[in-house]
């Protein structure tokens, strides 16, 4: 089988088996999970001090609703797009609707489902997730129909992998035959990120215009997949980052040397993302606030640039900006703790008004994520190993804010 392309004409088991639409049903939901209710009043009042009663405490801006166009969340908290791995020619599996279906029962506002190739050469590993066909899209609606049902919103990552593509899945060995070492691309060849990744060649210019037009017709897929949001990934040490980086891109063309020309390739993505996709739909852009290797010494990806791209992001058409950090070179030194990407988030909010800004990294409790609100750093609280840890990490925040909020009918009854 090719590495490239989903094999055609396979007879699956599930195609043997009826469908009914029944399959398909869903108890209507009338409060959504993760909606606010009250404050938590004290199931013994102390009788000594005056009654509380659900207006004497304000509303928590986690349990706030928001609006980006014509998206509405019921909270402040969204799942961060985190790779499972988990794929076959990218179909998602019935893994994807228990994983992802998961954080929406729980009550999470907003679902971005994990970075998913526009081209196959841009996966990661051959177990990816895909939106590079049509034939990936009653998949991922079906994920989205439930997830809709519950209450919640959901997103889609556009990814391409750049250097840091044709790798094995973390979790088992593929066959070398399912790689594509020979076809892994950069901004500028003979830069793989470490020794033991492939190394890429050099796009064309015909190569980069390609791919730019695969992001605009992954929204498309998006969109008629019934999904209410996408995020272009220009993180991580993937494609974009590559270019957007002067230390992974070396090119003297017009997508090189100037921060205006290194920017190129993702302005000209996100033009083509929002001339696909909905106008009254929102569009999000993930970017690494810095790639942490100033101590090195020389130029390199830092907060400064970023905050400018950020703004020509915005002007071509980005509405959120989710910030994080780091991925682009095998040197980085992060200092990672509590809050640690939360400065960047704040800088953009600041220097780039007209943005939603999404932060990110190591928030894990609810007194945090709220406080991160309060100062006005971000608008809205990203996690993603905190909710594999604790899925129900809204319903958990809740309770540590002393309020009360929806839980899905079906689970009301392990309320405590």
């Amino acid at each position: 089988m090719s590495a490239h392309k989903p094999q055609s004409g396979l007879h699956y088991e599930s195609e043997l088996v009826p469908q009914y639409p029944q399959e398909r049903f869903f108890i209507p939901v009338t409060t959504k999970p993760g909606a606010y209710l009250g404050p938590q009043l004290p199931k013994h009042p102390d009788p000594t001090q005056p009654a509380t009663t659900e207006h004497d405490a304000p509303v928590p801006l986690l349990f706030q609703p928001l609006t980006v166009k014509n998206l509405t969340l019921t909270n402040r908290f969204m799942v961060a797009p985190m790779c499972m791995y988990s794929s076959k020619d990218g179909f998602w599996s019935d893994f994807h609707m228990a994983h992802l279906g998961s954080f929406a029962i729980h009550g999470a506002g907003l679902i971005i489902a994990e970075a998913s190739a526009v081209q196959p050469r841009g996966r990661i590993s051959p177990q990816d997730s895909g939106i590079w066909s049509d034939d990936h899209i009653p998949g991922i609606k079906r994920v989205a129909d439930m997830i809709h049902a519950q209450g919640s919103k959901m997103g889609i990552q556009l990814a391409h992998a750049g250097r840091k593509a044709s790798l094995q899945p973390p979790y088992n060995t593929v066959p070398e035959s399912d790689l594509w070492l020979d076809d892994v691309v950069a901004p500028t060849g003979g830069l793989p990120w470490s020794s033991s990744n492939p190394t890429p060649r050099e796009l064309s210019v015909d190569e980069i215009q390609e791919t730019v037009k695969a992001f605009g017709q992954a929204a498309i897929r998006a969109h008629k997949a019934g999904l209410d949001i996408v995020e272009i990934h220009g993180a991580h040490g993937y494609l974009i980052h590559n270019f957007l980086s002067p230390v992974t891109n070396r090119r003297t063309d017009q997508y090189g040397g100037s921060l205006e020309n290194r920017a190129r390739f993702l302005l000209e993505i996100v033009r083509e993302v929002r001339a696909q996709f909905p106008a009254e739909k929102p569009i999000s852009l993930r970017v690494s606030a810095t790639d942490w290797v100033e101590y090195l010494g020389g130029e390199s990806w830092e907060i400064e640039q970023t905050v400018q791209i950020a703004k020509w992001a915005r002007d071509a058409g980005v509405d959120i900006l989710h910030v994080s950090s780091g991925g682009n070179v095998e040197e980085q030194k992060i200092d990672a703790g509590p809050s640690y990407q939360v400065p960047f988030a704040w800088r953009i909010k600041k220097d780039v008004p007209g943005l939603v800004v999404v932060a990110v990294g190591i928030i894990v409790t609810g007194r945090q994520a709220e406080d991160i609100l309060q100062d006005q750093k971000a608008d809205l609280i990203a996690g993603a190993r905190i909710f594999l840890r604790e899925p129900s990490f809204v319903l958990n925040a809740a309770k540590e804010l002393k309020v009360k909020v929806k839980m899905s009918a079906q689970y009301e009854r392990g309320r405590r």
